[in-house]
């Protein structure tokens, strides 16, 4: 649990790996499970939607004055996992708060609201407005309008920092993979799509997948390089899939859930010296140099967290990185 003190010092807590990693979600609180540390996030009407947290239950426990139905607000980290081949993200929150209709600004209440908002799918579970979502409505007033921005505009570069569901990261770049031409179930044309595997941490199984989507990502696929270290803000996100088809009592299909970070601006490189990577990583010499990748004569072959061989694995990695398929 963070004192007071941690809690007014961002810095205290977002940079867990000594790389930037910290966010906030705000929904409603479904489906506590105090005793294994399990819970979800709601913010739109759909239930296959529902945002899975982790916490800590003796260190960061949930506050036993929250319901579920209540507004909640999680502070959380972010980690990888590998479940065969695919990649799947996790939310652990380090810090509940309830987010009641009195604090949560209109920022917070706008981006809810209109997410709220959106159209259920007819084969999905519908949660209709629980008194918790109407009270903000009532205090804020409602939103102009639905909206659920799964892209960028790549011309007008318009971003979608939704107030209620926002991520930091920085780190290394592990892999990618640039998927063009996509072409929807109904025949027709989707969104260019990139993932990157976005690493942290010494295991590369903990990678955090991340991913873009608009009308052409080839000229951002191609500047990623394995080894660049780069920042990037974003949104959690649930890719839902439908498994089969509805039960002809309720109406509604079984599904499957990836979890996964949406981008919702473009990457910025790293550079030496940069407050979003505060420490060489130790792996990172050896990430560089498995791919034949050259480096300076006088680099180290352990990385210290000195800023001369910070520098020196810094421009390599932009110089020279290679490239990966996630």
């Amino acid at each position: 649990m963070l004192t007071m003190d941690a809690k007014r010092n961002t810095d205290s807590y977002s940079y867990p790996n000594g790389m930037l990693n910290t966010g906030w979600i705000a929904g409603v609180l479904r489906l506590p499970d105090r005793e294994n540390g399990r819970c979800f996030i709601q913010q739109t009407r759909s239930e296959n939607h529902m945002l899975p947290i982790e916490f800590d239950p003796k260190n960061a426990p949930l506050p036993r004055d929250l319901r579920e139905w209540d507004l909640v607000m999680a502070y959380c980290h972010c980690y990888g996992s590998r479940d065969g081949d695919q990649r799947l993200v996790h939310m652990k929150s380090i810090r509940f708060e309830a987010a009641n209709a009195m604090h949560m600004n209109k920022d917070f209440a706008d981006a809810l609201l209109k997410k709220w908002a959106v159209h259920v799918h007819e084969a999905a579970k519908d949660s209709g407005t629980p008194p918790s979502i109407a009270k903000l409505g009532e205090v804020h007033g409602a939103p102009e309008g639905a909206s659920r921005v799964d892209s960028f505009d790549w011309k007008a570069m318009r971003m979608n920092h939704n107030a209620s569901n926002h991520l930091r990261l920085a780190g290394i770049i592990e892999a990618k993979h640039y998927d063009a031409n996509r072409v929807g179930l109904d025949g027709k044309p989707m969104n260019d799509r990139l993932i990157v595997l976005l690493r942290q941490h010494s295991d590369p199984d903990r990678s955090i997948s991340i991913r873009w989507y608009s009308r052409n990502l080839k000229p951002l696929a191609e500047a990623l390089k394995r080894g660049m270290p780069i920042s990037v803000q974003g949104e959690y996100r649930l890719d839902v899939k439908a498994i089969g088809a509805p039960d002809p009592g309720t109406g509604i299909a079984p599904v499957v859930k990836i979890p996964f970070i949406q981008a919702k601006d473009m990457p910025v490189p790293v550079m030496p010296g940069s407050d979003a990577i505060r420490v060489v990583p130790h792996w990172l010499t050896s990430m560089l140099t498995e791919r034949d990748v050259p480096q300076a004569a006088d680099t180290p072959s352990t990385a210290s967290a000195v800023d001369t061989d910070a520098q020196k694995l810094f421009a390599s990695a932009f110089k020279t990185g290679g490239e990966a398929n996630a």
